[in-house]
C-alpha cells in the first residue's frame, strides 16, 4: 500500500513526534476550554498512531488488535468532544471495543501466566475500582450503570497490561487514571485542583505507551516473525530485541 509506505518513510520516531506535538497542543486547549479549535486536533491523536502501528510492523505482521483498539479510541475521542450524552455514550463504546482489543493483545503476549504469580496486581485494582465506584455512587444517576460496566473493562485492561513490562503497565494506569478524572468531573466530585487539565495529558501518555508497546512484545512487530511470535521463542523479547524497538 502506497500509505504503509509514506508511513515507513516517516518512520516511528517521526510518527511518534507529531503525535506528541498534537497531543501537546490538544492538552492545551483542553485546559483552556477551547473546544472547538479540538476538532482540529484531537481526531488526529489516534490515526498518527496508528500509522506508527503500520510504520513499526514487518510485512505480514497481524496489525488487527492494534489497530482495532486505536480505533475504538478513535471513536472515543469524536464521541467525547460534543457535550451530548447520546454521544457519550457512543464514546465510551468506542473505548470499550479499545480495551477488548488491548486485553486480547495482551493476553496473547502472555500477560495472563506473568499475573499468575503477581496476585496482588488484580486485588489492588480491584480494590481501587471498588472505592472509585464508592466514591462516584451518588453523583452518576443515570450514567450510573453504564460507568460500572466500563469501568470494570478498563480495570481490567489495566490488570492486563501490569501483567506485561514496565511500560505497559504504566500505560494502562495511566489510562485508568485518565478515565477516573473524566467520571470524578461528571459526578461533580472534587478530588484536587485543575484535576480536569490533567485528563488529556494522562490519555496522551496512556495511548502513547500501550501502542509503543506493541513494537516489543508479540504483537507482531519487526523484532517478531510474521506469525507475531518473538523469533527467539521465549515469549518475551530480549534485552536486544528490546533496546532495537523502534521506540
Amino acid at each position: 500500500m502506497k500509505l504503509a509506505r509514506v508511513f515507513r518513510r516517516i518512520g516511528p520516531k517521526g510518527l511518534v513526534a507529531a503525535y506528541l506535538a498534537v497531543g501537546v497542543v490538544d492538552s492545551v486547549l483542553a485546559a483552556a476550554d477551547v473546544g472547538a479549535v479540538r476538532w482540529a486536533t484531537k481526531p488526529l491523536l489516534m490515526p498518527l498512531l496508528a500509522a506508527y502501528v503500520v510504520a513499526s510492523a514487518r510485512r505480514g505482521a497481524d496489525l488487527r488488535l492494534p489497530l482495532i483498539a486505536l480505533a475504538g479510541g478513535f471513536v472515543g475521542d469524536v464521541g467525547l468532544l460534543p457535550d451530548r450524552e447520546a454521544l457519550f455514550m457512543v464514546g465510551m463504546a468506542g473505548f470499550a471495543v479499545g480495551h477488548v482489543a488491548y486485553i486480547r493483545a495482551f493476553d496473547r503476549a502472555g500477560a495472563r501466566a506473568r499475573l499468575a504469580a503477581k496476585p496482588w496486581v488484580p486485588v489492588a485494582y480491584g480494590a481501587a475500582w471498588a472505592a472509585t465506584i464508592a466514591v462516584l455512587w451518588g453523583g452518576l444517576d443515570d450514567l450510573l450503570v453504564p460507568v460500572l460496566g466500563y469501568s470494570l473493562l478498563l480495570t481490567a485492561m489495566a490488570v492486563f497490561a501490569a501483567g506485561l513490562d514496565g511500560r505497559t503497565a504504566l500505560g494502562g494506569a495511566l489510562f485508568l487514571l485518565s478515565d477516573t478524572l473524566i467520571a470524578f468531573g461528571i459526578a461533580d466530585v472534587d478530588a484536587f485542583p485543575g484535576q480536569d487539565g490533567l485528563v488529556m495529558p494522562l490519555y496522551v501518555a496512556a495511548q502513547l505507551l500501550l501502542t509503543t508497546s506493541w513494537a516489543r512484545w508479540p504483537f507482531g512487530s519487526r523484532e517478531n516473525g510474521t506469525d507475531g511470535v518473538p523469533r527467539h521463542g521465549t515469549g518475551r523479547a530480549t534485552a536486544a530485541d528490546q533496546g532495537s524497538a523502534a521506540v
